[in-house]
């Protein structure tokens, strides 16, 4: 871990000196690409036998060419989500930082302004280390090695506005995955896992969107982890950075999230 965060410290280091120096005075100057800042916050209100507030999310992000710093404010102090400088060729990337293991959708579920949903669905795993993308007609791999020698793998597939994938991790995970468009009008994503100690496990969710709808969207969803199953759906609205979803479970009670992007 000390050895990864040396490399970081060393490359913003040189990032800090390279943006100060001063061009010669008959250079031509080029102008850097601009910084983009982007924001999100969020809450959460669970109707049951009681009302209840979840803590509420409030985030910040700074990119630019090959890099991104995304973190949130939790318990009074700022938590690091993600901090990487990708390397990028024609059809590969090289990710330096801790970023998203790709095991499974890989989606930042967690946050408001990509989660359709009021919760989060898919567990989310972030680690310091190194990654690598190929993607070349269609077919991507990913992969990612951090700390104590942990990595994971997807090797995936693009068809028909369809990406269908396989991953594995160090801890002998094992996933398959499937998201994608179906006429410009419904969402889905699909995990099934294969792991030997939780082999049948599943969960799909879908949103419904036409566009005659205006930003109204359906939320559907079903779940099988172990002996449990659960069954969810729920209605979402957007507006710009403004989004509103609701889900109702089959045992009746309501979560209701709020949010707002920037």
């Amino acid at each position: 871990m000390n050895t990864m965060k040396k490399l970081l410290s060393a490359i913003a280091i040189f990032g800090i000196l390279f943006a100060q120096e001063e061009a010669p005075a008959m250079a031509v100057s080029i102008e850097a690409p601009a910084m983009v800042v982007s924001g999100e916050m969020s809450t959460d209100v669970v109707f049951g036998d009681t009302v209840s507030f979840t803590s509420p999310y409030t985030g910040l992000s700074l990119s630019g060419e090959g890099w991104q710093l995304s973190s949130r404010l939790t318990d009074g102090s700022i938590e690091v989500e993600e901090a990487y400088y990708t390397l990028d060729a024609n059809f590969a990337s090289l990710t330096i930082g801790k970023q998203r293991v790709p095991f499974g959708l890989a989606n930042a579920w967690h946050r408001p302004s990509q989660n359709p949903f009021a919760s989060e669905p898919s567990a989310q795993t972030y680690a310091e280390g190194i990654g690598v993308t190929v993607e070349m007609m269609g077919v991507g791999v990913e992969a990612h090695y951090g700390d104590e020698k942990a990595y994971s793998a997807r090797l995936s597939y693009g068809v028909l506005d369809h990406s269908v994938g396989l991953s594995t991790n160090s801890d002998d995970g094992m996933l398959v995955d499937a998201s994608g468009d179906l006429f410009g009008m419904m969402t889905s994503y699909l995990q099934y896992d294969l792991s030997e100690e939780t082999s049948g496990d599943f969960w799909y969710r879908a949103v419904i969107a036409p566009e005659f709808t205006k930003g109204i969207s359906a939320l559907v969803g079903y779940s099988s982890v172990g002996d449990e199953t659960e069954t969810m759906y729920g209605i979402g609205y957007q507006y710009g950075g403004a989004s509103l979803r609701s889900e109702l479970s089959a045992d009746g009670d309501m979560q209701i999230r709020i949010s707002y992007s920037f």
